[in-house]
């Protein structure tokens, strides 16, 4: 195989396999903020229940961003 096709299905695996784990990373978060918030599920969300989905969301993209950013640095990257 051609050095720079190679390196286009490459680059088109990496993309794929990143975009597989953005979408699965957001249905855990979904989930598991769905099961900690939604005590009484129904027809629309409280306040008080998008409140909660939204600050879980938010420490859920938090606690990722930590975690990649401590990854990169053990490993040398940044």
């Amino acid at each position: 195989m051609e050095a720079s096709k190679e390196s286009q299905v490459m680059q088109q695996i990496q993309s794929e396999m990143n975009a597989a784990f953005v979408q699965e990373f957001y249905q855990n978060v979904r989930d598991k903020c769905f099961k900690a918030c939604i005590t009484k599920p129904g027809a629309s969300l409280s306040n008080s229940d998008q409140q909660c989905l939204a600050k879980c969301c938010d420490r859920y993209q938090e606690a990722t961003e930590i975690v990649t950013k401590a990854t990169l640095e053990m490993s040398g990257i940044q």
